[in-house]
């Protein structure tokens, strides 16, 4: 008699190895947010898997908000709720970018408190270690959907008598800046990261676990180039974008 060591793949396993290519291809350069993924026979050609599970594989993917089905016209990838510019000028602000894309702004304060700045806060602010340093962590939304946590760290000898109520009464810190501190924010300079999120930001922004996150630190500028605020942002992964739009200068 002869004995077949060699064990059938379960079919668990092999359903997810097919889900697994087909997430790779959708999130492959050929494809953007918002562009309508090929039919299901063609779909099943290309990954030498049964229709039956490209379909069971897209319905789990239109529960999980990755693509959407329109009628008889077909699936697409979910589109980006928000593109925000790679280079935006400070002054235009979270809430402008928002109405930019069609959307209603608005945020919750999270916290607003004072406290001293650490060695690596000071050189960053140009200010000394132990001064007194205003921290506001804010939720912002876009028509009620989460997209980013934005936590500011300010100097508290630029804006003195700055509460948290004049924050949310006037919406826009920016707006607070230039109008009562005389403080135009000018440009900035940081850079943009994908890592994974904390616990509490995954349930702010109301992703999945383990989910990654693009996150914005850089340090805003006034015209006088000096700091007047560092600034992280913690972008929502299937709701924010980062656009690049100008011209490219000869290589």
């Amino acid at each position: 008699m002869t004995i077949i060591n060699s064990q059938p793949q379960r079919p668990r396993k092999a359903y997810l190895e097919a889900r697994k290519r087909l997430l790779a291809m959708l999130r492959s350069p050929e494809f953007n947010s918002g562009d309508q993924i090929p039919a299901e026979r063609e779909l099943s050609e290309q990954l030498g898997i049964s229709r039956m599970t490209v379909r069971k594989i897209i319905t789990e993917l239109v529960e999980e908000g990755v693509l959407e089905r329109r009628g008889n016209r077909g699936t697409w990838l979910m589109k980006i709720d928000i593109e925000r510019p790679l280079a935006p000028t400070p002054e235009m602000g979270v809430s402008k970018i928002i109405e930019l894309n069609g959307a209603v702004p608005s945020s919750q304060l999270i916290y607003f408190y004072t406290s001293q700045a650490s060695a690596r806060i000071a050189r960053i602010l140009h200010i000394s270690e132990g001064d007194e340093l205003v921290m506001i962590k804010r939720l912002r939304l876009a028509d009620g959907q989460p997209f980013c946590i934005e936590t500011s760290y300010l100097p508290r000898a630029r804006v003195a008598d700055l509460t948290a109520e004049m924050l949310e009464s006037t919406g826009s810190l920016y707006r607070i800046l230039a109008e009562r501190y005389g403080i135009q924010c000018v440009f900035d300079d940081g850079t943009i990261r994908a890592t994974t999120m904390s616990e509490e930001e995954h349930q702010l922004l109301q992703a999945k676990p383990e989910s990654p996150a693009l996150i914005y630190r850089g340090v805003i500028y006034d015209g006088a180039r000096q700091p007047v605020e560092y600034l992280v942002s913690v972008n929502h992964p299937q709701r924010v974008a980062f656009k690049i739009s100008g011209s490219l200068n000869e290589k």
